[in-house]
């Protein structure tokens, strides 16, 4: 009896490297997008906190109020900045997702053709053990004919 092998093995193996590697990838994106989304965060809170030392404070000159006018422009413009970058890796997730998806699509189906593979092969190692079984029976049951018919 010959052992199971499937030769596409190989390229299964492949495919499901490629698999972890598109995986691991969308992950490192997601990664990306949550230290985005928490700098806007903090950036964010650091606007509020700046719009809250003003109302707090009683009298401010002119180059107080440039400068924090000047100051929130700035994380303004850095919210901006963060808001296109989570847009960006956002939209590289969604087409990561994809790429996940279709390797992951090459696997399973690699997958299932190995699987149907190994049901053919055990049905015909079945099959080969039932003959051979069947021509042990019948040889011994030729042999028995044979040998009754020797000591009469």
């Amino acid at each position: 009896m010959k052992a199971f092998s499937f030769s596409l093995e190989r390229v299964l193996r492949w495919r499901m490297t490629t698999l972890k590697t598109e995986q691991v990838r969308l992950e490192g994106i997601r990664f990306h997008l949550e230290q985005a989304r928490i700098e806007k965060e903090k950036l964010s809170q650091s606007l509020a906190d700046a719009k809250q030392s003003i109302s707090g404070q009683g009298l401010l000159t002119g180059a107080d109020l440039r400068n924090i006018d000047s100051y929130a422009a700035r994380l303004g413009k850095q919210v901006e900045l963060t808001d296109r970058k989570m847009s960006s890796l956002s939209e590289a997730i969604a087409k990561q997702l994809l790429v996940v998806s279709g390797a992951d699509r090459n696997v399973r189906l690699l997958e299932r053709l190995r699987e149907r593979r190994v049901a053919e092969w055990q049905a015909g190692m079945n099959k080969e053990s039932e003959e051979e079984s069947s021509d042990f029976s019948a040889a011994q049951s030729q042999r028995g004919k044979n040998d009754s018919g020797r000591y009469q």
